[in-house]
Protein backbone atom coordinates (compact mmCIF):
# COMPACT_ATOMS: atom_id res chain seq x y z
CA UNK A 1 0.00 0.00 0.00
CA UNK A 2 2.71 2.36 -0.41
CA UNK A 3 1.85 5.57 -1.80
CA UNK A 4 4.12 6.25 -4.65
CA UNK A 5 3.56 10.21 -4.85
CA UNK A 6 4.81 11.90 -2.69
CA UNK A 7 3.33 15.31 -3.70
CA UNK A 8 1.76 15.67 0.14
CA UNK A 9 4.77 15.66 1.49
CA UNK A 10 6.39 18.26 -0.67
CA UNK A 11 3.44 20.89 0.12
CA UNK A 12 3.56 19.49 4.07
CA UNK A 13 7.24 20.59 3.98
CA UNK A 14 6.46 23.93 3.13
CA UNK A 15 4.44 24.72 5.21
CA UNK A 16 5.11 26.52 8.43
CA UNK A 17 4.57 24.63 11.78
CA UNK A 18 1.02 26.08 13.21
CA UNK A 19 -0.56 25.17 9.88
CA UNK A 20 1.46 21.52 10.29
CA UNK A 21 0.22 21.37 14.22
CA UNK A 22 -3.30 22.46 13.21
CA UNK A 23 -3.47 19.31 10.45
CA UNK A 24 -2.78 17.08 12.57
CA UNK A 25 -6.68 16.98 14.65
CA UNK A 26 -7.95 16.75 10.75
CA UNK A 27 -6.26 13.92 9.92
CA UNK A 28 -7.46 12.35 13.63
CA UNK A 29 -10.55 12.96 12.60
CA UNK A 30 -10.22 11.36 9.78
CA UNK A 31 -8.46 8.42 11.00
CA UNK A 32 -11.31 8.07 13.62
CA UNK A 33 -14.26 8.06 10.82
CA UNK A 34 -12.09 5.53 8.31
CA UNK A 35 -11.96 3.19 11.43
CA UNK A 36 -15.56 3.38 11.89
CA UNK A 37 -16.19 2.49 8.26
CA UNK A 38 -13.70 -0.15 8.84
CA UNK A 39 -15.81 -1.71 11.62
CA UNK A 40 -19.04 -1.40 9.24
CA UNK A 41 -17.47 -3.44 6.33
CA UNK A 42 -16.18 -5.75 8.37
CA UNK A 43 -19.20 -6.61 9.81
CA UNK A 44 -20.84 -6.58 6.27
CA UNK A 45 -17.91 -8.83 5.35
CA UNK A 46 -19.01 -11.71 8.24
CA UNK A 47 -22.54 -11.04 7.44
CA UNK A 48 -21.77 -11.83 3.79
CA UNK A 49 -19.33 -15.00 4.60
CA UNK A 50 -22.69 -16.57 6.97
CA UNK A 51 -25.02 -16.35 3.97
CA UNK A 52 -22.40 -17.78 1.70
CA UNK A 53 -22.02 -20.84 4.44
CA UNK A 54 -26.01 -20.84 4.17
CA UNK A 55 -26.27 -20.64 0.72
CA UNK A 56 -23.40 -23.38 0.24
CA UNK A 57 -25.41 -25.86 2.85
CA UNK A 58 -28.88 -25.03 1.48
CA UNK A 59 -27.60 -26.73 -2.14
CA UNK A 60 -26.12 -29.12 -0.42
CA UNK A 61 -28.92 -30.22 1.01
CA UNK A 62 -31.17 -30.03 -1.95
CA UNK A 63 -28.78 -31.68 -4.39
CA UNK A 64 -28.49 -34.77 -1.88
CA UNK A 65 -32.14 -34.91 -2.09
CA UNK A 66 -32.21 -35.40 -5.50
CA UNK A 67 -29.05 -37.76 -5.45
CA UNK A 68 -31.72 -39.42 -2.93
CA UNK A 69 -34.28 -39.70 -5.84
CA UNK A 70 -32.32 -41.25 -8.40
CA UNK A 71 -31.48 -44.48 -9.29
CA UNK A 72 -28.15 -46.02 -8.99
CA UNK A 73 -28.03 -46.77 -12.45
CA UNK A 74 -29.22 -43.71 -13.79
CA UNK A 75 -27.79 -41.29 -16.10
CA UNK A 76 -29.09 -38.40 -14.92
CA UNK A 77 -27.11 -39.10 -11.47
CA UNK A 78 -23.69 -37.99 -13.80
CA UNK A 79 -25.63 -35.16 -14.33
CA UNK A 80 -26.49 -34.19 -10.84
CA UNK A 81 -23.03 -34.96 -9.59
CA UNK A 82 -21.80 -32.17 -12.10
CA UNK A 83 -24.28 -29.75 -11.41
CA UNK A 84 -22.47 -30.11 -7.63
CA UNK A 85 -19.38 -30.13 -8.42
CA UNK A 86 -20.22 -26.68 -10.49
CA UNK A 87 -22.33 -25.31 -7.96
CA UNK A 88 -19.46 -26.20 -4.94
CA UNK A 89 -16.69 -24.16 -7.12
CA UNK A 90 -18.90 -21.53 -7.22
CA UNK A 91 -19.84 -20.67 -3.82
CA UNK A 92 -16.28 -21.96 -2.79
CA UNK A 93 -14.73 -18.92 -5.10
CA UNK A 94 -17.84 -16.55 -3.96
CA UNK A 95 -16.77 -17.08 -0.25
CA UNK A 96 -12.94 -16.87 -1.80
CA UNK A 97 -13.55 -12.82 -2.96
CA UNK A 98 -15.59 -12.24 0.21
CA UNK A 99 -12.56 -12.81 2.23
CA UNK A 100 -10.11 -11.32 -0.67
CA UNK A 101 -12.47 -7.61 -0.61
CA UNK A 102 -11.22 -7.76 3.22
CA UNK A 103 -8.02 -6.96 2.91
CA UNK A 104 -8.53 -5.12 -0.70
CA UNK A 105 -10.67 -1.98 0.44
CA UNK A 106 -10.40 2.19 -0.32
CA UNK A 107 -11.30 2.75 3.23
CA UNK A 108 -7.84 0.77 4.38
CA UNK A 109 -6.21 3.10 1.67
CA UNK A 110 -7.63 6.26 3.12
CA UNK A 111 -6.67 5.29 6.80
CA UNK A 112 -3.08 4.34 5.56
CA UNK A 113 -2.67 7.73 4.04
CA UNK A 114 -3.77 9.32 7.05
CA UNK A 115 -1.58 7.66 9.50
CA UNK A 116 1.38 8.43 7.11
CA UNK A 117 0.85 12.36 6.88
CA UNK A 118 0.19 12.04 11.18
CA UNK A 119 3.78 10.47 11.43
CA UNK A 120 5.64 12.65 8.81
CA UNK A 121 3.56 15.76 10.56
CA UNK A 122 4.70 14.44 14.13
CA UNK A 123 8.43 13.42 12.77
CA UNK A 124 8.54 16.97 11.01
CA UNK A 125 7.91 19.10 14.43
CA UNK A 126 9.76 16.96 15.87
CA UNK A 127 13.06 17.86 13.54
CA UNK A 128 12.34 21.22 13.84
CA UNK A 129 12.15 21.31 17.80
CA UNK A 130 8.52 21.72 18.81
CA UNK A 131 7.32 18.04 19.58
CA UNK A 132 10.05 16.66 21.93
CA UNK A 133 12.17 13.22 20.29
CA UNK A 134 11.54 9.86 22.31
Amino acid sequence: MAETHDHWQIAYAALDSSTLLSLLPVLQAGREKAMEMLKIDLRHHEQMEGTDAYTAELWGEALAAFDARIAANDPSREKLAELRDKVQQMLGEQVGRTKQTKGETRVHEYLWAHQQREIWIREELARRGLLPTF
